[in-house]
């Protein structure tokens, strides 16, 4: 009767421990698909950045091709009004077309 009293206490334990295992294979399975998802999601993320910046590129290209004269007006909107205080001699100065 003994002995069958430490067989069950033993296959007990045996089921507990492998409860254990399964719920520690679990756990870990879980945080793994986590680190995966976040990983595949900053992924995704840099993707479609990336695609972003380069449709603004191209458009930015198709818009210099189309409007030659696109950049001037740029540095026109940009410019503060103010010469440079030193130029370096027989250099153009900037902004300045003389015809």
């Amino acid at each position: 009767m003994r002995a069958e009293v430490v067989v069950q206490l033993r296959q007990q334990e045996l089921a507990q421990e492998r409860i254990k295992a399964e719920i520690a294979v679990t756990q870990t399975t879980g945080r793994a698909n986590s680190i995966r998802a976040e990983a595949q999601a900053q992924a995704d993320a840099t993707t479609l950045r990336g695609n972003a910046e380069a449709s603004a590129i191209k458009a930015k290209g198709e818009a210099l091709a189309a409007n030659p004269n696109l950049v001037a007006l740029i540095q026109a909107e940009r410019w503060n009004g103010m010469l440079p205080t030193t130029l370096v001699p027989g250099s153009a100065v900037p902004f300045l077309n003389v015809h």
